[in-house]
């Protein structure tokens, strides 16, 4: 059965190039933690390549990249070497709170060897990652599962109030600019993000270049709530200028410039 699952598997990625974890689990009639570990074995064997939710087919050629592909593998460096940087300021043996997102997702795969970590997630898919890397204390928030994965509703915000207190909050953001500071587009993990906020000790926010001078729709915070953070240095420096004038301690990781 799983020889035969696993064939299907790598049909569907040749016809769709991308899979979703969540709907190929629907598909199978399986839970999504035996889809995960089929994508494990199947990228061990070097056929695909886990991402964000699902997994992508590996290539059998070298093809040189468009234009578009440069920037979105530029956009996955910068979001990995971000993520990294993030996980070092992490010590052992605290309880970390995360938002949800794709550079959250390679955060997740940077903390593989934090000990003792008490990580509250409000994504399945980081949620998986950290299990997959061996954290055995990773709470779900509870409430509504959205079709991308993430969760939020009354249940949410009740584990929330049953929490004492969070070392760190760890979030990504849909835009950001000097002036308005952090926002995003989604109002309830908006509203739950600044709960967290609001508990932590320290805060840090992950922002790659791309993300500055866009604004979602619903206002997280100023940067002068936001202690630490993480851009790249493709991020302008009167930007970085303005953000530092506002309080929090700013960490430029460096990467190559665009083609």
């Amino acid at each position: 059965m799983k020889r035969i699952r696993q064939k299907e598997l790598i049909d569907m990625l040749e016809k769709e190039k991308v899979i979703n974890t969540i709907q190929v689990a629907s598909h199978f009639g399986v839970s999504v933690e035996t889809i995960r570990r089929d994508l494990d074995q199947l990228e061990g064997q070097g056929i695909l390549k886990k991402i964000y939710g699902g997994a992508e087919l590996r290539p059998k050629t070298k093809v040189l990249p468009s234009p578009l592909d440069k920037r979105r593998i530029l956009q996955h460096g910068a979001k990995t070497a971000i993520a990294r940087r993030a996980a070092e300021y992490i010590s052992d043996r605290s309880t970390v709170a995360l938002d949800a997102g794709s550079t959250i997702f390679e955060l997740c795969k940077c903390l593989h060897d934090k000990k003792d970590l008490i990580i509250i997630s409000g994504d399945i898919h980081s949620a998986g990652e950290l299990l997959a890397s061996g954290h055995r204390k990773v709470f779900m928030m509870g409430g509504f599962l959205t079709p991308d994965g993430t969760s939020n509703g009354t249940f949410a915000k009740d584990f929330f109030n049953s929490i004492s207190s969070i070392d760190f909050f760890v979030t990504s953001t849909d835009g950001a600019t000097p002036e308005d500071g952090l926002s995003t587009d989604e109002e309830g993990i908006n509203n739950l993000k600044k709960r967290y906020l609001k508990k932590a000790t320290t805060s840090i926010a992950m922002i790659d270049h791309t993300k500055f001078m866009k604004k979602g729709f619903y206002k997280l915070c100023d940067f002068s709530e936001i202690d630490i953070v993480i851009t790249d240095s493709l991020t302008p420096s009167d930007i970085l200028d303005k953000i530092r004038e506002s309080g929090p301690s700013v960490d430029i990781v460096s990467v190559s410039s665009e083609i």
